[in-house]
């Protein structure tokens, strides 16, 4: 049985880092109603875990929308002047699916051991039951992606 069965690649995607966020939902709905407001489409959404009074909170975004997202960003640093944020462009989202992935262990050890292999450095992963998304730079996802196919034969 094949465990991921398609892999689907987004190209120009910004990395948006938002360090020393305070923690809790309020910040959270603020930067993301501020985003919705700012038509900025976010796909991948990860938080760290707690460090004292703060958290890191990343997203993706396309690229085309950085100058929007710096605005935004501008605007929230002048209630939470703590907040810094960090934007990297230029990256590629690469997502593997497989409906049959909640039945198994051990998917996500295999991919990452795949990764490791082809030398990728991993700028953020998120995942849901059926899929796994990794977001590479842009110089290296041609060898990633290449990997991954070859891997499980996509």
């Amino acid at each position: 049985m094949k465990t991921i069965t398609r892999m689907d690649i987004t190209n120009d995607v910004a990395l948006v880092t938002l360090n020393k966020v305070p923690a809790g939902c309020e910040f959270t709905d603020r930067i993301f109603s501020a985003l919705t407001e700012a038509e900025i489409n976010v796909d991948m959404i990860s938080q760290s875990a707690l460090t004292g009074p703060y958290v890191s909170l990343s997203f993706t975004a396309d690229g085309n929308d950085i100058g929007k997202i710096m605005e935004v960003t501008a605007k929230i640093r002048e209630t939470y002047p703590t907040v810094k944020p960090l934007v990297s462009n230029n990256n590629v989202k690469i997502s593997l699916f497989g409906e049959e992935m909640p039945e198994y262990f051990g998917i996500a050890a295999g991919v990452f051991h795949v990764l490791a292999q082809a030398g990728a450095e991993v700028l953020l992963i998120t995942t849901s039951l059926v899929d796994i998304s990794v977001l590479v730079s842009a110089a290296a996802a041609e060898d990633v992606q290449e990997a991954l196919q070859k891997a499980y034969d996509l």
